[in-house]
């Protein structure tokens, strides 16, 4: 009879796992039809946010719950519980409700009352109630978040979907609030809560973590890839989760679980091997735009086995109290993680990231199993693995500083080179000169005249001149006369494209990648029209003897991203021949300035064929840029939405996929490299026909259109 109940309480567990689990896989392949790559990333990053903030506010109750309810039987454990949890999650929400967004804010809210709502079936050992309240929330969240999207049309309104769901599947657990419980049952399972508190948030921070950072450092198209191959391993991840809300109370009333936890690990390893054969032939055909993807679904498929061995023995170590052990544990391995994240994706990308999962379920299950031995061995032992632990979160500390450094310099020989970020972009600085440490000073400075001109003319930085601007109405602007040169020469090449540069497509840009990129749904045309309305150069006047300027209609903005760089490249170049610098290439973002008698190789990027080029020139002294639809871009369907606005018709320019421009100043290879990109090859052509100007021009159709100055041949070569 023992062992039926045991399979009737593991069933229904499953049940729950199994349900949640298939209604949440269907919710994510919707949401991948019907989103695009970069708002499907965005929705995860919004849910991993909402999911860490449920982690803390639940404070470790619901695992201390589960664990002693089931020895005790203590009703003022749930009611003390509820007290704290509801008052956490309240003060929680609000503030992530006025700092992010509301539904966010609700979300976690509704997370951490269901949390502590199906642990507490766990601790009553109900494993029915438990069951349908997995799969009840979960078709609920499904249901509501496809029909509120579809109404609404924003991603916020999925997550206002599931927060609804999880604050209505979760309110039950309020049956025990009491507004004045007894608190002693509390109090003397306070050391337990709090560290399992710090196991929770940090199992949180190592399954949810890799998004956030994913998301702000590598960008949400990235992770809409990452996304996918992620929702598949958590789908080889029910397992895990089973074992582990079973096994943990099961455990706890002293009950063996030996045969189930060896069915569970070969099942995972059978599992991991059918996901790496099937992923190649079954991803093509049901996700075409997510082939990417392939390579990290099959490596994060393997991560399935650690991650079950893990479920079995954080079980383990819970049912034994010794969640300090677990803590620990978490914090090795989210340790490896974030340092796997920051150099692994950076040097090999989506598959970086996911080995960079594999590595940390593996740190994981090995710390879990390991750990609680050397803590046996006495105190010698113990401070063994707390300098483990210590050592591990000091190498992430130490490489994220290093990756935050402003400037990197690399030395070799006479060269000496500077590396950071700056104007949202990457910036390389590369001086030749006998003297290194004048070089290292030199780069320095120039680097900082970059930063310097990004705080002037950032739309973002709300001490800029230009936010300034864009926040003025139609009232009169005081601003620097870099700014006014800068406004000056931008209406010189509007004026000379007939309007096709134009710094005013900011509501343009805001509304193809915002607000589109957030619905995954093309504009309609009344939002065009207004968008349209607020754009137009002439509309903007710029008063140079009074060193000012203002828009004619309110609601306008400039953004300053085609011609901006080009300035900054100019300034540094400046900067550098004033500190004695006689040779030196710098980039911004791929827009690149060279002067000096030493000769350049640069490979022109092709469009569409990724590690491919054009060709390779020689650039000795002068400013080279390209504009194209391949850098900054996402797809609405089959159509390829991009950054480089056409001011005419309210569309991402279509007339072009790549222009590169060659002439003296960078200032005027950025604004040109724009201009010719939106008018295209027929009416760009005129332009390229200027004197002192070479450029060349990649039609949508792959043909290759050259200035007739144009003297580079276009190879295959690489650099």
């Amino acid at each position: 009879m023992t062992i039926l109940r045991n399979y009737r309480g593991l069933l229904r567990v499953a049940g729950g796992q199994v349900g949640a689990a298939t209604s949440g896989a269907a919710f994510w392949l919707v949401m991948a039809w019907i989103l695009h790559p970069v708002a499907y990333g965005h929705l995860s990053w919004l849910i991993s946010i909402a999911m860490l903030i449920s982690a803390f506010t639940v404070l470790g109750w619901g695992k201390t719950i589960a664990t002693y309810y089931p020895k005790e039987g203590r009703n003022e454990l749930l009611s003390g519980s509820v007290i704290i949890v509801l008052t956490a999650s309240l003060l929680a929400g609000a503030v992530t409700s006025l700092v992010l967004d509301p539904a966010v804010g609700l979300l976690g809210i509704g997370l951490s009352l269901f949390s502590l709502a199906v642990y507490s079936d766990l601790g009553e050992q109900n494993y029915a109630r438990y069951m349908w309240m997995w799969i009840g929330v979960r078709l609920a969240s499904f249901i509501l978040a496809v029909a509120i999207y579809l109404w609404w049309g924003m991603v916020s309104g999925i997550v206002a979907g599931l927060a609804i769901a999880y604050l209505t599947f979760g309110s039950r657990i309020l049956k025990h609030f009491c507004i004045n419980p007894g608190m002693r049952e509390v109090r003397g399972k306070m050391g337990f809560a709090l560290t399992t508190l710090g196991a929770d948030v940090s199992t949180g921070a190592v399954n949810l973590l890799d998004k956030v950072l994913i998301g702000l450092y590598f960008g949400m198209a990235m992770l809409g890839f990452y996304q996918l191959a992620y929702r598949i391993f958590v789908a080889l991840t029910i397992l895990p989760k089973i074992l582990l809300f079973y096994l943990l109370p099961e455990k706890s009333a002293g009950r063996r679980t030996t045969g189930i936890e060896i069915l569970g690990i070969l099942i995972s390893v059978g599992l991991a091997g059918l996901t790496f054969i099937l992923a190649p032939l079954v991803i093509p055909q049901l996700f075409p735009d997510f082939t990417e993807s392939i390579g990290a679904i099959q490596i994060m498929g393997l991560a399935a086995i650690p991650a079950t061995i893990a479920g079995v023995k954080t079980s383990e170590l819970y049912s034994r109290e010794r969640a300090r052990v677990v803590l620990g544990s978490h914090l090795v391995a989210l340790g490896v993680g974030v340092a796997g994240i920051m150099s692994l994706g950076k040097s090999f990308g989506l598959l970086g990231l996911a080995i960079s999962m594999l590595i940390l379920q593996i740190t994981l299950a090995a710390s879990l199993t390991f750990s609680p031995r050397l803590f046996s061995r006495g105190a010698v032992a113990n401070k063994m693995v707390v300098g483990l632990a210590s050592m591990t979160l000091a190498a992430v500390l130490l490489l994220s500083y290093l990756n935050i450094q402003p400037l990197q310099i690399e030395i070799v020989g006479n060269k000496v080179r500077g590396t950071g970020t700056a104007m949202g972009t990457f910036v390389a600085i590369t001086v030749v000169h006998e003297k290194t440490e004048d070089a290292e000073a030199a780069i320095a400075e120039a680097f900082e005249e970059i930063k310097r001109i990004e705080r002037l003319m950032s739309v973002q930085d709300k001490t800029s001149e230009i936010y300034a601007l864009n926040h003025s109405g139609t009232d009169w602007v005081e601003l620097s006369p870099e700014v006014l040169h800068v406004l000056t020469r931008a209406q010189y090449y509007s004026s000379l494209s007939g309007g096709a540069f134009d710094i005013t497509v900011q509501p343009l840009m805001d509304l193809w990648m915002e607000k589109t990129k957030e619905r995954g749904k093309m504009p309609v045309p009344d939002e065009l029209s207004e968008a349209l309305e607020l754009v137009g150069w002439n509309n903007l006047i710029v008063d140079g003897d009074h060193s000012r300027a203002r828009f004619v209609k309110y609601g306008m903005e400039v953004t300053l991203g085609g011609i901006a760089k080009g300035y900054a490249l100019d300034r540094a170049v400046e900067v550098l021949m004033e500190s004695g610098i006689e040779s030196a290439l710098v980039e911004i973002g791929g827009d690149l300035r060279a002067f000096g008698s030493k000769k350049w190789r640069i490979a022109l990027q092709h469009p569409r064929e990724r590690g491919e080029w054009l060709g390779v020139i020689e650039l000795e002294d002068g400013a080279i840029v390209t504009s194209g639809d391949y850098a900054r871009y996402f797809f609405l369907g089959r159509r390829r939405i991009h950054h480089l606005m056409d001011p005419r018709t309210g569309y991402p320019a279509d007339k072009s996929i790549s222009v590169t421009i060659i002439t003296n100043k960078g200032i005027d290879a950025d604004a040109l490299s724009t201009a010719v990109f939106v008018m295209g090859p027929e009416e760009g052509e005129k332009l390229l026909s200027s004197p002192g100007i070479k450029g060349l021009i990649v039609a949508p159709d792959g043909e290759v259109i050259k200035s007739e100055s144009w003297n580079f041949p276009l190879a295959s070569s690489r650099p």
